[in-house]
C-alpha cells in the first residue's frame, strides 16, 4: 500500500489531471515502475501541488455545482511556475502563495519541476505522455536572456517572437497547443488584445490503458444515480475480474476505489460518497490528508467492476480563483513582472485560461489540458478600435447641434 500512496503523491505533483484522475498502460505483463525516493525539495513540491489541486478543484466546483469538472492542476502550476520567474517582490510571492510554493526559492521550484518531469517520463514505458511549454512574445520587444535561458533549461520551453498584430498569430498559438495535445485542445485562444506582450503556455497529453481492460462487448446502459436521486441509464463498462484497491471512511461515509493502469505506477482513483447528493460537499471539503489516509487503509481485491464510459470537455478563466488563492496583485497595475523584458514596461497578468479533455473508455483513458497565461502592458492607453457597423453624427460640440447623422455597415460600399 505504501507503493500506491507514493505513486499517487508523485502523480499529483507531476501529472495530476484532476482530483480523481490519472493514467497508465495495457493488458499484459510489464516491468515494475522504477520508483526512487523523492528528495526533500521534491516532497515539498508534491505536498504543495496536492494542496493546490484540492484548492483549485474546490474553488471551481463551487461555481459549477451542476456541471462535470475536469482540470489539470499540474498544467496550471507549470504555466504559473514559468511566470513567477519573470516576477519580482510581492508579485513573485503572490504567485507562489497561490500555487502553494511560498516557502521555496525560484531555483528550487525550477529544478524540482525539471527533475520530477524527467522522473515521470520514466515510470511506465507503455504510457503516451507529452508535456510541453512555450513562450510567445510580441515582435519588437527584447526578452531578457536570463528569462529565456531559464525557460529553455528547466522547462524545455520553445521561445518564439511573434507578430501579435497579425490575426494569424492566434492560429499559430492554437495550432501549437493542438499539436502538443494530440488534437484534443482546440481553439483555446480567442484573440490577442492590443496590449498583450507575452503568452506563457503549458500543454500536456496523456494516454494509457487499464492494467485489465474492460470488454467492449459487455458495455451496456446501466443505472446511475444522479445528485437529485433520479436514476439514469448510462453507458457502463464491465469487466469480470479487475484487480483494484479499496477502502471506506466510515466517519465521512466515503468509498475509495483505485483502479491501476499499465504497470501500476498510476491509478484512476475514485472517491464516491454514500449519498449522491453529497458530491459537491465532498468536492469542496475532501483533503489530501483524507486521500492519504484512505489510500493507506486500502486493501487489494479482484472482483467484477462496473465503470461509466464518459467524456468531459472543460474550459475556464481562472482569474477569480487565483485571486482568491492570494495572487491578486499579479492581475493589477501594481504587478511587478520586470524580469521578462529588457524594456522598462508596466506589465500585469490579464488572463489565465485553462482548457481540458478527458475520455474514459474500455481500453483506458485519454486526457489533455493546456494553460495560457496572458501578460499585457498596463501603461498603454486603450486603443480606439472601430471594427464593426456603427451609427454616427457630425455635430457642433458647443451647442450639441447635430448637422449630419448616418450608419455605416460596410466601408467598402460607396
Amino acid at each position: 500500500m505504501n507503493t500506491i500512496l507514493k505513486s499517487t503523491q508523485i502523480f499529483f505533483a507531476a501529472i495530476s489531471f484532476s482530483l480523481l484522475m490519472s493514467c497508465n498502460s495495457s493488458d499484459y505483463d510489464q516491468p515494475e515502475p522504477e520508483i526512487r525516493p523523492l528528495t526533500n525539495d521534491e516532497q515539498e513540491i508534491v505536498h504543495a501541488s496536492n494542496e493546490f489541486a484540492m484548492n483549485m478543484l474546490s474553488g471551481i466546483n463551487a461555481t459549477h455545482e451542476d456541471q462535470n469538472v475536469f482540470i489539470s492542476p499540474f498544467s496550471i502550476s507549470a504555466a504559473l511556475s514559468m511566470t513567477l520567474n519573470g516576477a519580482n517582490g510581492e508579485t513573485n510571492e503572490a504567485i507562489k502563495e497561490a500555487i502553494g510554493l511560498k516557502n521555496l526559492s525560484d531555483e528550487t521550484i525550477n529544478q524540482s519541476y525539471k527533475d520530477l518531469v524527467a522522473y515521470i517520463y520514466g515510470l511506465d514505458k507503455g504510457v503516451t505522455l507529452n508535456i510541453a511549454n512555450s513562450s510567445w512574445y510580441k515582435q519588437g520587444l527584447t526578452i531578457l536572456s536570463s528569462f529565456e535561458d531559464l525557460l529553455r533549461e528547466f522547462y524545455s520551453a520553445e521561445v518564439k517572437e511573434a507578430d501579435f498584430e497579425d490575426k494569424a498569430t492566434v492560429d499559430l498559438i492554437n495550432n501549437w497547443i493542438e499539436n502538443e495535445t494530440n488534437g484534443k485542445i482546440k481553439d483555446m485562444l480567442d484573440v490577442i488584445p492590443p496590449d498583450a506582450v507575452m503568452y506563457l503556455i503549458n500543454a500536456i497529453y496523456f494516454k494509457a490503458n487499464w492494467s485489465v481492460q474492460f470488454d467492449p462487448d459487455k458495455t451496456a446502459n446501466r443505472s446511475f444515480t444522479l445528485m437529485d436521486g433520479q436514476v439514469a441509464q448510462v453507458p457502463t463498462m464491465y469487466a469480470n475480474a479487475v484487480t483494484y484497491w479499496s477502502s471506506y471512511n466510515s466517519e465521512k461515509k466515503l468509498q475509495l476505489f483505485d483502479i491501476p493502469y499499465g504497470n501500476g505506477a498510476y491509478g484512476f482513483t475514485i472517491i464516491m460518497p454514500d449519498n449522491p447528493s453529497a458530491i459537491n460537499q465532498v468536492a469542496s471539503e475532501f483533503t489530501i490528508a483524507d486521500m492519504e489516509k484512505m489510500l493507506q487503509d486500502a486493501s487489494e481485491s479482484t472482483l467484477e467492476a462496473y465503470l461509466p464510459k464518459f467524456k468531459i470537455e472543460f474550459k475556464e478563466l481562472l482569474n477569480d480563483y487565483l485571486v482568491a488563492m492570494g495572487m491578486g496583485v499579479a492581475f493589477t497595475a501594481e504587478a511587478d513582472l520586470s524580469r521578462l523584458f529588457e524594456e522598462d514596461l508596466n506589465l500585469a497578468i490579464s488572463r489565465v485560461i485553462h482548457q481540458s479533455f478527458l475520455e474514459v473508455n474500455e481500453a483506458g483513458s485519454e486526457a489533455a489540458a493546456a494553460t495560457v497565461v496572458e501578460i499585457v502592458e498596463t501603461s498603454l492607453p486603450p486603443a480606439l478600435r472601430v471594427d464593426q457597423p456603427f451609427i454616427f453624427f457630425i455635430r457642433e460640440r458647443n451647442s450639441n447641434t447635430i448637422l449630419f447623422s448616418g450608419k455605416l455597415i460596410d466601408p467598402q460600399i460607396e
